[in-house]
């Protein structure tokens, strides 16, 4: 099969679209798994504090949960459908890179606070 350079420009021009299109369900999609994770970390904390023998709420583990509530309120943020208002002078593709730039800074963000609770859980089960 020979492209054609038609061809090509068609299938690129379908490829932007369909990634345009589809932008906000992968924020939608990152926040449902990011809030899993969150939560799943706290559980797995609480129950492992609760099966350690001098069990208690310290400041490792309370601030370890409250930084995990901040990463699960980013989560519900991200996945929180978004209103976009376009209209025949919207640039799709400023649009499209406003999208993804916003949805990277908010899943760094949540990486940092998760990996942040997760090492404060670790050191108040250890203590």
């Amino acid at each position: 099969m020979r492209l054609r350079g038609n061809d090509v420009e068609d299938a690129l021009r379908d490829w932007v679209k369909s990634e345009i299109k589809e932008a906000a369900q992968h924020a939608y999609d990152l926040g449902k798994f990011f809030f899993s994770v969150s939560v799943g970390t706290i559980g797995a904390e609480a129950a492992i504090e609760k099966l350690n023998s001098t069990s208690r709420m310290d400041a490792p583990m309370l601030s370890s949960f409250l930084v995990l509530l901040v990463s699960i309120l980013l989560a519900i943020n991200l996945a929180r459908p978004r209103r976009l208002v376009v209209g025949g002078e919207t640039d799709l593709l400023q649009l499209y890179n406003r999208q993804v730039t916003l949805a990277l800074i908010q899943t760094w963000t949540w990486f940092v606070l998760w990996l942040a609770g997760a090492i404060l859980g670790v050191i108040a089960v250890r203590t």
